[in-house]
């Protein structure tokens, strides 16, 4: 393995400079140091043991059962893109997908059914720098908050009701929120992970109990918000009694989880990092990042040697915010899993049974619904209404996302959400209903209503 540098805390650290200068701060130097403590208990988890399963005649008639784990890594994360390119192209099948963090969101994309090709088009429409950075555009701003923007230009807010708080995330997740509700919009009610096109697991950390948590059912968008809320930076998504983080922490490569789901065959996408340079100087925050770095290492070291073929992206020079070079990472993933062409391609199928593979998966897919109604709760009723009339003329019509995302902005921009969203709902047979959910400083959320 190269280098020691967890991506999760090089994110973390990238996301916290300007340019070549760095501010100190005392709270998260604080945080992080009660992060590192933590750590080394957390990554003490063990993981089940495996074998290669055996190869022979029985294989032949029927094939072993292969699942693909894909690591966190932020925008090294978008290599595995190119690795499902590569696959695709050379009929390599996938039974089950397990992801964490930018893995995760990779996987449950490609669990809804979507090809590699798909998922790359897809993620080219994504303004990153928007989406990471949570900006809420000016002109969506109600006229208080734009007089709150030029007074303090800032969306950085503190509580003072019981002395001062502060925010549990700098970025709560709208933005990005909003990416994840159009990938899972046609799986809102999703019984289990397991009734998408490909299977699907991610894996995310629960601060309460300090242990890693696999989601395979509840909402779709909510595991993989969950799976890639890094600490400190966006807000962590709570659950019942519940807080989950980022599942890097405490299982950044989740071969276990493959292996639990019933893989034969596991193969595992590992996202190399620059080593660190002994003459390079070095902040509180950069002996902090590389200290965590130590210590997550380990656990993924243990998963990368459980893993039947592991395919090397070769992403050590590019930095964990690269999303402007997006396709160069694509490309550098789908040059790893040529690299091991030779292993993977024992596990291709013929043209006819690759039909079949691909004619299975998509008739497990599923299409957006028409919306029957909208409605809103989680705020006043003279609001919701007022809300649910300014979003009326989405009623009746196919999905229009850029549409919506443009609403649920301006809904945000009223300055009394910390987030919006939307879900579907599924009624009887042959009904389908729709609701918009939005989320009042946590949460926004429509109810069932059968449409005759």
């Amino acid at each position: 393995m190269h280098g020691i540098v967890h991506p999760m805390f090089a994110n973390i650290l990238s996301f916290l400079r300007s340019g070549d200068r760095m501010e100190p701060c005392p709270f998260l130097q604080a945080v992080f140091i009660v992060l590192l403590c933590q750590l080394a208990a957390w990554s003490q988890e063990t993981q089940p043991t495996s074998t290669m399963p055996p190869t022979g005649s029985t294989a032949a008639v029927h094939r072993a059962t292969i699942g693909l784990v894909l690591e966190g890594g932020g925008a090294l994360g978008l290599a595995h893109v190119g690795v499902l390119r590569w696959l695709d192209e050379n009929h390599i099948p996938i039974d089950y997908v397990a992801g964490t963090s930018m893995g995760g969101l990779v996987g449950g994309l490609y669990a809804t059914g979507m090809s590699g090709e798909e998922i790359n088009e897809f993620l080219k429409t994504v303004n990153w720098n928007r989406s990471l950075r949570n900006e809420l555009p000016y002109q969506a701003r109600s006229f208080r908050r734009k007089e709150d923007k030029r007074d303090y230009p800032n969306d950085l807010e503190f509580g003072l009701k019981h002395g001062i708080n502060f925010p549990s995330g700098f970025n709560s997740g709208q933005q990005v929120g909003l990416i994840l509700d159009r990938i899972a919009l046609p799986y809102s009610d999703l019984k289990s992970f397991d009734d998408l096109p490909t299977p699907f697991r991610c894996v995310a950390t629960d601060l309460v109990s300090g242990k890693a948590v696999v989601f395979k059912d509840g909402p779709l968008s909510e595991a993989l918000r969950a799976t890639m809320s890094l600490p400190a930076i966006f807000s962590p998504v709570r659950r019942d009694d519940h807080v989950y983080v980022d599942g890097g922490i405490v299982n950044n490569l989740p071969v276990d989880v493959a292996r639990v789901m019933g893989a034969d065959i596991v193969i595992a996408v590992h996202l190399e990092v620059p080593p660190l340079n002994p003459d390079q100087g070095l902040s509180v925050f950069s002996v902090l990042q590389r200290s965590v770095g130590v210590i997550i290492s380990a656990n993924e070291y243990a998963s990368m040697q459980k893993a039947d073929v592991l395919i090397p992206a070769h992403t050590g020079r590019f930095s964990m915010i690269d999303y402007q070079a997006a396709q160069d990472i694509v490309q550098v993933g789908y040059q790893g899993a040529e690299e091991r062409r030779r292993v993977l391609e024992r596990f291709a199928l013929n043209d006819s049974d690759w039909k079949q593979y691909v004619d299975q998966r998509q008739a497990r897919r599923r299409t957006v619904p028409i919306p029957q109604f909208i409605e809103v709760t989680g705020t006043e009723r003279v609001i919701a209404q007022g809300i649910q009339k300014n979003l009326a003329d989405n009623i009746g019509k196919p999905v229009d996302y850029k549409r919506l995302d443009d609403d649920l902005t301006d809904v945000t921009g009223l300055g009394r959400f910390s987030r919006t969203g939307l879900c579907s709902s599924h009624g009887q047979p042959a009904v389908r209903d729709r609701r918009l959910r939005l989320h009042r400083r946590a949460i926004l959320v429509g109810s069932p209503r059968y449409v005759p």
